[in-house]
């Protein structure tokens, strides 16, 4: 039987001894207190629940304000429906251990921070935060973009309590992100007001204040960055200065980024079974896209057949760009990516030339070359806008789209 399980005639009661040093504290030498079970299985469940409250006592009573904040937690939310008001006192019993717990500090300021929280009087806006993120569903690198953005509207609003609509929108307003980037973050606000709703914390029956807002445009000034194509020549350059530093690898990326106009992103993320051919057709299949558009096979131009040939027969891992290092949220070219952005930098690129122009000249070139804008978009995996080829069409075959990247010619030196 477990050690803070104790049996006394037919009924289990959880027990936890508090040290010597917190016995004056807490007026006894032990927490003690019936289960209501006979079956040890269910008391067992029970005990650990109830021990688990004790030990916050605990660690609240040692000055952990951690412990406090989340004790007043799960008083805050805690409902039983059969706690009515006592008809003398107006207390609930629920109210009754609240003043128990906060007399039982011996500091004013954890006792003014553990009765706020625990009677929802001023509840910090992340107090719940890492409840929340805990049951969302959704990827870490999401969790960690709502945490920052939820944690700095912590230091706008003083309390849940205090939050209001008109504050909002004012916040909104001086806000000078770009719209896409603010409607995203305050919706992380919104759904995490949503989850305070479903577990009580705010009156549900309440517009949660962090919905339907007006995100307005700004006005687009003169001078916007736009990114911009390389030419031709400027990619065979990059080529050439890339092989003389020795970056074979940084080399062998911009090739395969001029032959196919794939994203740095799809094009790290290639796996050696993603290379296969079909009807004739060597093609490689693009799985990681971040658009449904994305996800397409792209035949191999001649051109690329040795690189894919070495960069197959050397690999390492699964990948056929081997051994990148990965981010904490998994993705493969943020090491690399830094190296071709050094890499233009020191050929005389500024901000508006990036991996992505490679792309760009890509899709400039079959323009060039009067290949459809249909076949292109399935080459480089842009959605098609028509209804007859975005939503029937099942897109250009492995052979058409060969036939346009065969447009392509770069001068990239035979290193295979």
């Amino acid at each position: 039987m477990p050690p803070f399980i104790q049996k006394c005639f037919n009924l289990y009661y959880a027990r936890l001894r508090i040290s010597v040093e917190l016995r004056e504290h807490f007026k006894k030498r032990e927490f003690f207190q019936s289960l209501g079970t006979t079956s040890i299985t269910e008391a067992e469940s029970k005990a650990l629940i109830v021990v688990a409250g004790w030990k916050r006592q605990i660690a609240a009573a040692r000055g952990s304000v951690g412990a406090i904040e989340k004790m007043a937690v799960e008083m805050r939310i805690s409902h039983d429906p059969e706690d009515k008001p006592n008809p003398n006192t107006g207390m609930t019993g629920k109210d009754y251990v609240i003043d128990s717990i906060s007399d039982s500090f011996d500091d004013e300021d954890k006792e003014i921070r553990f009765r706020n929280i625990a009677m929802g009087r001023k509840t910090p806006f992340v107090t719940f935060l890492d409840r929340f993120l805990e049951d969302w569903d959704v990827a870490e690198k999401t969790k960690d973009m709502a945490s920052s953005f939820i944690r700095s509207l912590n230091n706008q609003f003083h309390s849940i309590e205090t939050i209001r609509r008109p504050e909002v929108m004012q916040l909104v307003k001086a806000d000078k992100r770009a719209v896409k980037t603010k409607a995203k973050n305050y919706g992380f606000a919104r759904q995490y007001w949503s989850y305070l709703e479903d577990i009580g914390v705010v009156d549900g029956e309440v517009r949660n204040p962090f919905s339907e807002l007006n995100f307005k445009a700004a006005r687009k000034q003169k001078n916007t960055t736009v990114r911009q194509a390389f030419s031709q020549e400027e990619i065979e350059s990059l080529h050439q200065a890339a092989v003389e530093k020795g970056d074979e690898q940084l080399a062998d990326l911009i090739a395969l980024g001029a032959y196919t106009g794939a994203r740095i992103e799809e094009l790290c993320a290639i796996k050696l079974e993603d290379i296969t051919t079909q009807s004739g057709v060597q093609i490689i299949t693009i799985t990681d896209s971040k658009t449904d558009a994305g996800v397409r096979t792209v035949p191999v131009h001649p051109a690329l057949k040795p690189l894919i040939k070495r960069l197959t027969k050397n690999s390492e891992d699964e990948y056929l760009f081997s051994n990148l290092a990965s981010s904490k949220y998994g993705d493969r070219c943020n090491a690399i990516g830094k190296r071709f952005g050094r890499l233009k930098e020191k050929s005389g690129f500024g901000k508006v030339h990036v991996f992505h122009s490679i792309r760009k000249t890509v899709i400039t070139i079959l323009e060039n070359a009067g290949i459809s804008e249909g076949v292109t978009a399935d080459i480089v995996g842009h959605e098609k806008k028509t209804m007859t080829y975005g939503l029937y069409s099942d897109g250009a075959s492995d052979k058409k789209k060969l036939a346009a990247i065969k447009k392509l010619n770069f001068s990239l030196g035979n290193r295979d």
